[in-house]
């Protein structure tokens, strides 16, 4: 075989099973299929976020302070969910900034605030999700669920800040930051790798 011949039989396996997700070397450039899903995914977090009072499930069974935080976490994980199908940390920071200006526009009681939250939480999944690919957990159930508690866990802290909660003693703070690392774990991580895991076996395409 001449060499021109090998070149050609290498660059086509290259392309075949050319790497993708978190061990690809290359910056990937968003296609129009990416933005597509930044933006259907984040508005149907802005409305579920906005519409649907999870909270009050859980303040049947524990209405104390810092309770709601147990549910936060699907907040977040709409990052996860477009992260999955297009393996593009820029595409979180869409996601979430879509679904802060949707927010926003419903008359979300933070105001321009809750946008600023939004990219905060999508900035800090992402940097999840970087810390969990160099430590070699960039796609395990592990490392999505430490990625969605890294992502969740600004919210209780900041908006409680915002509304001058100080009176509160600092185990109802702990408690509340404690409650939001769980849900990002189990609800923004972990859920959201199955829903995204069930949206590709369902013939969802993905960009990567």
């Amino acid at each position: 075989m001449s060499k021109n011949g090998e070149n050609y039989d290498i660059k086509e396996l290259k392309d075949t099973y050319r790497e993708t997700g978190y061990s690809s070397k290359e910056k990937k450039r968003l296609t129009t299929l990416d933005l597509i899903y930044s933006a259907i995914i984040g508005v149907l977090g802005g409305i579920i976020s906005s519409l649907v009072p999870f909270s009050l499930l859980i303040k049947v069974w524990y209405p104390l302070t810092g309770g709601t935080q147990l549910v936060s976490g699907h907040h977040v994980i709409w990052g996860v969910i477009v992260y999955g199908l297009t393996k593009n940390k820029n595409n979180i920071l869409l996601t979430m900034v879509s679904k802060g200006i949707l927010e926003f526009l419903l008359g979300d009681a933070l105001g321009l605030l809750i946008l600023i939250i939004n990219i905060i939480e999508g900035v800090l999944l992402s940097f999840g999700f970087y810390i969990m690919e160099k430590l070699g957990e960039g796609e395990s159930k592990l490392g999505w669920g430490i990625a969605g508690g890294i992502g969740n866990i600004f919210q209780a802290p900041f908006i409680w800040i915002i509304k001058q909660r100080w009176y509160l003693h600092w185990s109802l703070w702990a408690l509340a930051i404690i409650f939001a690392l769980i849900s990002g774990i189990l609800i923004t991580g972990i859920l959201g790798r199955t829903i995204k895991n069930g949206l590709i076996k369902a013939g969802v395409p993905t960009t990567f």
